[in-house]
């Protein structure tokens, strides 16, 4: 279960999105104000960031919906 789920982190669908459409990690860091490590401890899956941030980021800096979002982390392979 636990691996069928993995798609659904935070840190995952941060990573995902951002892959897609072309950012780096600094890129997304500076759209969002969000400091360097803390996003990188978020894709690594160390952390977990609120749900908030990652709705946020993904409508702001990724200008892209939270559906849209789930679907592509989701045809995501999990690191």
């Amino acid at each position: 279960m636990q691996q069928e789920l993995s798609w659904m982190h935070g840190g995952h669908i941060l990573r995902s999105v951002r892959l897609k459409i072309g950012l780096t990690q600094d890129e997304v860091c500076l759209l969002s104000n969000i400091d360097r490590r803390t996003y990188q401890r978020w894709e690594r899956k160390s952390t977990e960031p609120r749900f908030s941030i990652t709705l946020q980021i993904c409508k702001c800096a990724f200008k892209v919906e939270l559906l849209d979002a789930l679907s592509i982390a989701k045809e995501t392979p999990a690191l």
